[in-house]
């Protein structure tokens, strides 16, 4: 194949795909979102790199990234798109709805944004219910984690960097600011107990799961930032080509075929043993 990415496929490779008995499809679910200096829709260019990725490393399909989502509370700024929780869910089941009939047993939805799992899991959680077959979410926040427990070594979260590796790979690079002034004035650090609404927050989020858990918007749009832009496209591109790296090394020590392999575990008990045994679960 040419392509792991479904929509650049001719419809016989996509057909070719099914009939060797291959039937997983990793799905990026984006946002379009104030993001600092870096583009709205940075936060879906990525999960879509690290899907194709993903979808490369395991012999699978990918989807291109579906960008307009539940935000959060990034919508002070107007190039925030917004969509709500259960608009999202909707769209999902419909879409996993049309996959599996296709022959996409194995979905894998990947995120890069915090509030997501509001919009994917309570979608996977109905759509196994009724047609019980499961669907799984990968945050990339716990997944960066996970890969770092495996043995990746990097410190803190890469963000910059996968996200100026992921424009590189789409063949997007063109699109990331540069700015020769970039860096050059710093915005004054303002700890959360110096700003009420943030101490809030803070302390809400800490009574359940969050984000999600108490609605609030961001105050100043530098509460949702992505950093400065690069100060010459040489700084840009030599950023992106080291994240390139970075986005493999991490789907290599995530290792997604794990994954693969669990939810088909999952798959062969819930029908195999779990349905026959209960069947009123039909």
């Amino acid at each position: 194949m040419k392509t792991h990415i479904l929509n650049k496929m001719r419809n016989v490779e996509v057909e070719k795909y099914l009939d060797r008995g291959r039937d997983v499809i990793f799905i990026p679910v984006g946002t379009v979102e104030l993001h600092g200096d870096l583009p709205l829709d940075c936060e879906t260019i990525y999960v879509e790199a690290i899907a194709e990725k993903m979808a490369e490393a395991t012999d699978s399909l990918s989807l291109t990234g579906l960008p307009f989502f539940y935000p959060g509370a990034t919508r002070t700024g107007r190039g925030t798109v917004y969509l709500s929780i259960a608009e999202g869910a909707s769209y999902l089941r419909q879409l996993s709805d049309s996959l599996l009939k296709q022959g996409f047993r194995k979905q894998i939805y990947v995120s890069g944004h915090g509030p997501a799992y509001l919009t994917i899991n309570s979608f996977i959680m109905d759509a196994f219910h009724d047609k019980k077959v499961p669907f799984v979410h990968i945050s990339l926040l716990q997944a960066i984690q996970i890969a770092k427990d495996n043995g990746w070594q990097v410190t803190d979260i890469p963000f910059k960097e996968l996200m100026y590796g992921a424009y590189k790979q789409m063949n997007q690079l063109d699109y990331l600011f540069v700015d020769p002034d970039a860096g050059q004035e710093e915005e004054p650090f303002h700890a959360a107990s110096e700003n009420p609404l943030k101490s809030a927050v803070q302390r809400l989020n800490a009574v359940a799961t969050s984000p999600g858990n108490v609605g609030f918007f961001y105050e100043e749009f530098s509460d949702h930032g992505g950093g400065e832009g690069c100060r010459s496209i040489a700084e840009r591109d030599e950023l992106a080509l080291k994240g390139t790296k970075m986005i493999d090394d991490f789907v290599r020590f995530f290792n997604p075929q794990q994954v693969i392999d669990d939810l088909n575990q999952i798959d062969l008990a819930t029908e195999k043993r779990i349905i026959p045994r209960y069947p009123h679960l039909k």
